[in-house]
């Protein structure tokens, strides 16, 4: 709440966007807004020592939220006053399942320059067989101010990835010789030009190239490789009582995709993706306690078997009715387009409402929502979120023609935090998914209908000496339809997942080490995740351990 409530307030200030994507690291489904925030915050900020964490600025990691070898972001380590050093965070993970990890990030500022490099690696067994991941991510990043107002940068990712079957399904299968190799090469330029305190251009050219495949011996092959460029452009505007983004982009890529059987090629599609877009977003706020978002959005996308000329409006409103309380609702359209690196510098949310979902490409869906956010006292926070998404699908059926079908998404959340001590803080929230589509194509993970309840519930415990730690209970109650149109399946099942951490701090800003334990009581259920590129449960105990260390 408190990241998008920085970003409507001021959309060139690069410290809100970067706080957002941290926030948005703990979202299920947030990964295109999390990386697209990230890169917004890196063309909008000055000359800094703040490192670029590889593992951030990259999307569909498969790993569960802070399972890895660091948290998303390190920013409290990072002084109050800049002056021209070198600084080095390294980070390292092990624990059971014959996990391991590391990340290490160097980055130094001298006078108009900046740089940072950095390197990430994990891999794990997984909970089963066929389960395992081998991962390692390479970022380098240097910047450098031409003026007070003008600014330049560039960047290089590096990504390589060996993967088996990792998805928790329901019906706990898994194809047992089901390999996933991934491997993205990008290169990105960027400007920032600030015509005036109110006005600033910020931009940016990138070519990439991504290979993935899908194989399944001795079956066959399925691969796909996609080599191209984006660019875009976006100007911002503040004035006293409103703000205006605007902005436009483009991306065009070559994509090849060949399937084997067997060890013979039996055929090759070959096409051209292109995409260009065109937004304004205004931000208006009058009366006083009244903030209107108004806009709209044009694409002109042709893919692989979908092509769509649309126009998205954007329609929001943030009403502070009371110091202490927030009432939001928007509704607004959206296309899934093909993005390089899942990058975009376009808004990412509505009134804080996300726009950017992992959707299938050429998806074209409508959010509708409303929430009421409240401060209670100076330790208590509440509020409640309610929102819907119908959506078109898109997809080739058996014949080999192109077809759509309706899908529909009903999200919930309820949150209640209190810190009645500045030594210990509660929370409690309620989640609710529930998702339906139709048999027709029910996508990869052949989902037809599914609900899902979550009660997480958490305690933390902090000391002065630099001792914290955390438990937390999640109760969840799922039930769905699994299968395609010949094979449905019905199911549920209801459990408590504990999980529970100690850390202790470094004295002097050093770090910290932290030893944790997901499931915690080995509990075993049936359960289908919805966002298998960022897990939030684990189906066996795993205890892990972490270092992380500044200088």
């Amino acid at each position: 709440v408190e990241g998008w409530k920085s970003v409507n307030t001021d959309p060139a200030n690069y410290s809100a966007h970067r706080f957002l994507a941290d926030s948005y690291a703990a979202l299920p489904r947030h990964e295109i807004a999390r990386v697209s925030e990230l890169l917004r915050s890196q063309l909008l900020q000055p000359i800094n020592i703040t490192p670029v964490q590889p593992q951030l600025a990259v999307s569909n990691l498969f790993i569960q939220e802070g399972a890895g070898p660091a948290d998303p972001s390190f920013n409290e380590f990072n002084p109050l006053f800049l002056r021209n050093r070198l600084a080095l965070q390294a980070s390292g993970v092990a624990g059971g399942k014959n996990t391991i990890g590391d990340e290490i990030t160097q980055s130094g500022v001298w006078g108009r320059y900046s740089y940072s490099i950095g390197q990430f690696h994990y891999e794990t067994d997984g909970f089963r067989e066929n389960n395992d991941q081998d991962q390692d991510i390479y970022n380098a990043f240097v910047q450098m101010a031409l003026s007070y107002k003008t600014s330049v940068q560039a960047e290089y990712q590096h990504k390589d990835v060996d993967r088996g079957d990792l998805p928790l399904r329901f019906t706990d299968e898994f194809v047992p010789t089901l390999r996933k190799p991934e491997r993205l090469r990008s290169a990105r330029l960027g400007f920032h030009h600030a015509f005036d305190p109110q006005s600033h251009l910020i931009g940016f050219l990138r070519y990439g190239k991504m290979e993935s495949a899908s194989k399944r011996p001795p079956l066959g092959e399925y691969s796909s490789d996609d080599e191209g460029y984006d660019g875009e452009i976006q100007h911002l505007f503040r004035s006293g009582r409103f703000n205006i983004t605007s902005g436009a982009g483009h991306y065009d890529t070559d994509r090849k995709r060949e399937l084997n059987i067997t060890g013979r090629p039996i055929d090759t599609f070959k096409s051209d993706i292109r995409h260009t877009n065109a937004y304004v977003y205004a931000q208006i706020n009058y009366p006083k306690n009244l903030t209107w978002t108004l806009g709209g959005s044009a694409d002109f996308f042709k893919g692989d078997f979908s092509n769509s000329d649309q126009f998205n409006p954007k329609a929001g409103l943030t009403w502070n009715i009371f110091p202490g309380t927030t009432l939001r609702a928007a509704g607004f359209r959206t296309l899934r387009r093909t993005l390089l690196s899942s990058h975009t510098i376009e808004p990412t949310q509505v009134a804080g409402f996300n726009q950017f979902f992992n959707d299938f490409e050429g998806a074209d869906a409508w959010r509708y929502g409303a929430g009421i956010d409240q401060r209670i006292s100076a330790t208590v926070n509440a509020g409640a979120e309610i929102s819907g998404r119908d959506m078109e699908v898109p997809y080739i059926d058996v014949t080999g023609a192109g077809k759509k079908v309706d899908w529909e998404e009903d999200l919930a959340r309820i949150y209640l935090y209190w810190t009645p001590q500045r030594w210990l803080a509660l929370s409690a929230e309620y989640q609710f998914e529930r998702f339906k589509r139709g048999l027709e194509y029910t996508g990869a993970d052949n989902l037809h209908r599914i609900e899902t309840h979550r009660f997480p519930f958490a305690v933390s415990l902090f000391d002065s000496l630099g001792f914290s730690s955390q438990i937390k209970a999640t109760y969840i109650d799922q039930g769905g339809e699994f299968g395609s149109r010949r094979d449905v399946i019905s199911g549920d099942d209801e459990f408590w997942i504990v999980d529970a951490f100690i850390r202790y701090r470094l004295p002097k800003r050093w770090g910290f080490i932290t030893l944790e334990a997901r499931n915690l009581f080995d509990e075993d259920f049936h359960f289908q995740d919805t966002d298998p590129a960022h897990p939030v449960i684990y189906p066996e105990l795993l205890i892990l351990t972490r270092l992380t260390l500044v200088f």
